[in-house]
């Protein structure tokens, strides 16, 4: 069983070790001095040397790997990591050393690959639930992962193996490696297609910590393209906006990289039902072709678009971008279109006829009323539809956020609990004042007697 290092050892073993490794080292047969070396691992272990007894264990671990005696390494690990008063320290260091030597083993020999993939479970099995030896835990799960998903082609299995740690806890692991750590666990999971797991992942990282070490901007680069996969699986077009946005803030993406995804910042932005208005990016005007960036001004504009011409005017583009291969982003587009004409229509009209509305939505009579619902709905319009008259009215006055667009009772309410709570806010504000007056009239009559 493992136990703390001491402060001090009972027995110093320095010169004995000098004397004795090059004494050792003379003998032609690697297993006798193995035995020679594992007495010395006994002796420097029951009296504390932790200095010479990470000498001792690392020696043990070359003479193997000098000779090709991977079996009997292996079966080592598990008889020295649990002998009896065995210092943490030393396992950690006897885990490392094995670490470092895992590359010379040759993955494309099958053999070897196999006895790679033994050693790592051996040093997974030994490093389960110890705190100490946690990291050097994680470095061997990754490994594994990495051949099972480019050797063995097993992605479940890869997935399932790094995403069982969770990292973020580890206390002994520098901070950007669990960053790496986390967006390898991403990374394998978008790829077996959990965007669920995913997203869960994500959370683990936050971006405002993306900064002032060596590798930010790079993982910050990864990291937010990760999101953005997750949020276009889930047609969250205001979260690819927002991520984009931060995206080509980067410096170290490339020209082209930036004038892709401003591209694509602008197509998101049309999508988006509360589009952002970003007429004024300047960024975006200068890596944008201005007849693409000119869908923005016409989404922002109160005119009504008709789908016919936009169709027209961009099929070129459209069909040239990626994001219009999905169907449900080219049938959004058209969404968005009726929505803005419904928006607009809703500004200037107060009372409208059905049919009228149906003109100018370019939509059936039926089609109108079902957008007219699902705008209402959502909050986007105030509304409601006499159906024995064909008229439809329209309500300027905008509904709290919370409250319900379609009824009024709801709006009053909440605008009077709003008032209510702004002069809860000001009278303790003058509470607040007339404390500080009193604390000044105080301090002042103080000064006076002194």
């Amino acid at each position: 069983m493992s136990r703390e290092d001491p402060i001090k050892a009972e027995k110093d073993f320095s010169a004995t070790l000098d004397e004795q490794f090059p004494l050792i080292e003379k003998n032609g047969d690697y297993k006798q001095q193995l035995e020679k070396y594992l007495v010395l691992e006994k002796q420097t272990r029951q009296s504390s040397d932790l200095a010479s007894s990470k000498r001792v264990l690392s020696k043990i671990v070359t003479t193997l790997v000098d000779n090709n005696d991977w079996e009997y390494l292996n079966d080592l690990i598990t008889i020295l990591s649990k002998k009896h008063g065995q210092l943490k320290s030393s396992i950690q260091a006897f885990i490392q050393d094995v670490i470092k030597q895992l590359d010379k083993l040759n993955e494309s020999h099958p053999q070897e690959l196999a006895t790679k993939v033994n050693l790592i479970e051996t040093i997974r099995v030994v490093t389960d639930k110890k705190i100490f030896v946690e990291v050097e835990r994680a470095i061997v799960s990754k490994q594994l992962a990495e051949i099972y998903l480019d050797k063995k082609n097993d992605l479940d299995k890869a997935v399932e193996i790094l995403c069982d740690l969770q990292v973020e806890t580890y206390s002994l692991m520098p901070f950007s490696d669990k960053i790496e750590y986390i967006l390898e666990q991403i990374k394998l999971t978008l790829q077996k297609g959990d965007f669920n797991q995913a997203k869960i992942l994500s959370r683990k990282i936050l971006l405002k910590s993306l900064k002032n070490f060596p590798r930010a901007d790079e993982f910050k680069v990864r990291y937010l393209k990760f999101l953005i996969d997750i949020d276009q699986f889930n047609h969250d077009y205001d979260s690819i906006v927002h991520n984009l946005l931060l995206l080509i803030d980067v410096p170290i993406l490339s020209e082209a990289e930036q004038k892709q995804f401003s591209q694509d910042i602008v197509y998101y932005n049309i999508l988006d039902s509360s589009i952002k208005k970003l007429t004024f990016n300047t960024t975006l005007k200068k890596n944008v072709d201005d007849k693409i960036f000119k869908l923005l001004e016409i989404f922002t504009t109160d005119e009504l678009i008709h789908w016919s011409n936009i169709e027209t005017l961009y099929k070129t583009e459209f069909s040239q971008s990626a994001i219009f291969k999905d169907i449900k982003n080219y049938e959004n587009l058209q969404k968005r279109i009726i929505e803005h004409n419904l928006r607009v229509i809703n500004k200037f009209y107060q009372c409208i006829k059905l049919d009228r509305l149906a003109y100018l939505l370019q939509l059936s009579t039926d089609d109108s009323e079902k957008y007219i619902s699902e705008a209402v709905n959502s909050g986007m319009i105030t509304a409601k539809i006499n159906r024995p008259q064909g008229i439809v009215k329209f309500s300027k006055t905008k509904h709290l956020e919370g409250s319900d667009p379609r009824t009024s009772d709801n709006h009053i309410n909440g605008i009077l609990n709003d008032w209510c709570l702004d002069v809860d806010k000001l009278l303790l504000e003058i509470d607040s004042i007339g404390h500080l007056i009193n604390k000044e009239e105080m301090m002042y009559g103080i000064k006076q007697k002194v």
